[in-house]
């Protein structure tokens, strides 16, 4: 099978989802968010002044920029910059030139399924001169891929953190970053921005970032399944009233519960809960958002 072309996505949308309890199925795979459609939503959520933008994406960026300094004295002097879903926003870039402040080398590898993403991202850092090894690859298949590294490996997940079950995350990113490696990942705090007014662009757009995502499993966004919910983890859910023979193979009924999304917000003690098997510094500047380096 070609990968990550429709069908590549099919079979790993109905081999994703699994059973949480009666009636509710987990199919949030992250991954699964960017097909075409799904990425043009994510987009256009970042435009300036949605309010998206002015809830996650510039405080992030002003937080980003606050803490460079302190992630960059942490690096060593030559190491693999493993940025895992560069995304459209270039938010590496804070560290780019906290990192050439300092002197510090590194070959810089962007990590996505999606060719225009790593075309951005490539572009981005080959005009700068940095060295530049873009990998076309799912996150489970780095650990295999990338094999052992005589150089220390620095892997940035950043906020893309959030849509995932967090200690399964982890596991992955310590595999992928291996030993005397670091890992960043980037949490928004629940008690330190507007919930509600983040709620309501979960429902009012970000819920139309799984449109495509439920037609891999076969089901019409509109006809099959209820309108998506919200609620303020944030998981986005729905309940499917048209079943198909694919999904009674696996167990799913009419009336289950399927959910298609999540973006979870921590507060500061849940997240220092998650995090407490690993070796990590918090980088707490009162800001909505909570960065973190794990050494491994």
């Amino acid at each position: 099978m070609e990968k990550y072309n429709e069908e590549w996505f099919k079979n790993r949308a109905f081999k994703s989802i699994h059973k949480v309890a009666n009636g509710i199925w987990d199919y949030s795979d992250s991954l699964l968010l960017y097909t075409k459609s799904g990425s043009e939503v994510y987009e256009k959520l970042q435009e300036i002044n949605t309010p998206y933008f002015n809830l996650v994406t510039r405080p992030e960026h002003e937080y980003l920029q606050k803490i460079s300094k302190d992630i960059a004295d942490i690096l060593p002097n030559n190491f693999e910059y493993i940025d895992l879903g560069p995304g459209t926003e270039h938010k590496e870039q804070f560290l780019f030139d906290e990192l050439a402040k300092q002197g510090k080398t590194f070959t810089y590898i962007p990590v996505d399924i999606n060719d225009y993403f790593l075309d951005l991202a490539e572009s981005h850092a080959t005009t700068q001169g940095i060295s530049v090894k873009r990998i076309k690859a799912s996150f489970e298949e780095l650990p295999q891929l990338l094999g052992t590294s005589i150089k220390p490996r620095f892997v940035s997940l950043g906020l893309t953190f959030s849509n995932y079950a967090p200690q399964e995350i982890l596991k992955l990113l310590k595999s992928v970053a291996g030993e005397n490696g670091f890992i960043f990942i980037n949490t928004q705090i629940r008690d330190r921005v507007d919930m509600i007014a983040l709620q309501k662009v979960y429902q009012d757009d970000a819920v139309h970032l799984v449109d495509d995502k439920v037609r891999l499993i076969g089901l019409d966004p509109i006809g099959d399944i209820t309108p998506r919910l919200a609620d303020d983890g944030f998981r986005v859910s729905c309940f499917i009233l048209q079943n198909n023979k694919s999904l009674e193979e696996i167990g799913i009924q009419n009336g289950d519960k399927l959910v298609v999304f999540q973006s979870l917000r921590y507060t500061k003690d849940s997240l220092t809960n998650e995090l407490q098997n690993f070796n990590h510094e918090l980088f707490d500047t009162g800001s909505s958002f909570i960065g973190t380096i794990i050494k491994t």
